[in-house]
């Protein structure tokens, strides 16, 4: 009766294992999927909000590499 127990064990086991392995086989993207994927994410262009966020995080930049804060630039220009 023991022996019931774990010979069931065993089908579940090889059978859920054998499942998964076969989902993983079926959803692999070949070269040519990749190739195609590659491909589509160059030709898109960025969208305004992306390239807004890009000029945000280059002006960021720029003012983390300056020894003087932000709005004493803004200041001094105005001031000039």
């Amino acid at each position: 009766m023991a022996g019931a127990v774990y010979f069931k064990s065993f089908l579940w086991l090889t059978a859920l294992g054998g499942l998964g392995y076969g989902l993983l086989q079926l959803t692999q993207p070949s070269e040519e999927k990749l190739s195609k994927i590659r491909e589509y994410s160059k030709s898109t262009s960025l969208t305004e909000e992306e390239k807004r966020k890009i000029l945000f995080m280059q002006k960021l930049q720029e003012a983390a590499g300056e020894s003087k804060p932000v709005y004493i630039q803004r200041s001094d220009k105005e001031n000039k």
